[in-house]
């Protein structure tokens, strides 16, 4: 699909949700609804720059969170509720410090879940996924935010840099 890319989780903010090391597929072009596990990028420059210990890319810092839906601050500005679940927190994020916004719609690699996966897991992945219930919005599906943003292909990038060199050699 020319819309999606992939995606790599890192850490562990959506708990069992979506495992460490998982590589997802990001879809540029599918409307969000709230319960969404989106690819988010924000602006490092705005509001979240103190986030910039988390995957700092080229300016601009990625993200894997749960869309809660749309909402307005007391000033009428238009915000994002994502959640993560470790730990439990929600972000008001305005639409300024969007570069994107994607969903996720498959899982294309994930580690093996433990075979010894607890009740007490599940127990622990449903009390977090509760925790978000309050801050779920009754809104509209959204449109995707910035459609035209993708992640650095690295590989082509050294490609690239590699013919470059042969020429000038």
């Amino acid at each position: 699909m020319a819309g999606t890319y992939e995606i790599f989780a890192v850490g562990r903010c959506m708990g069992g949700l979506v495992p460490e090391s998982t590589t997802l597929q990001a879809d540029a072009t599918a409307e969000i609804l709230p319960g969404n596990i989106v690819a988010v990028v924000l602006d490092a420059r705005g509001p979240f720059q103190e986030l910039r210990g988390m995957l700092d890319t080229h300016g601009s810092i990625g993200v894997i969170k749960l869309y809660l839906g749309k909402t307005e601050t007391a000033a009428g500005e238009e915000v994002f509720l994502l959640g993560q679940l470790n730990p439990p927190l929600v972000f008001a994020v305005p639409m300024a410090s969007l570069l994107a916004m994607h969903r996720i719609v498959a899982r294309v690699c994930e580690e093996p879940p433990p075979e010894d996966e607890t009740e007490e897991a599940k127990a622990v992945l449903a009390a977090q996924l509760d925790l978000m219930s309050p801050f779920l919005c009754e809104s509209e599906p959204v449109a995707p935010v910035g459609p035209d943003w993708r992640p650095v292909d690295l590989d082509a990038l050294i490609r690239s840099t590699e013919r470059l060199e042969q020429v000038d050699a």
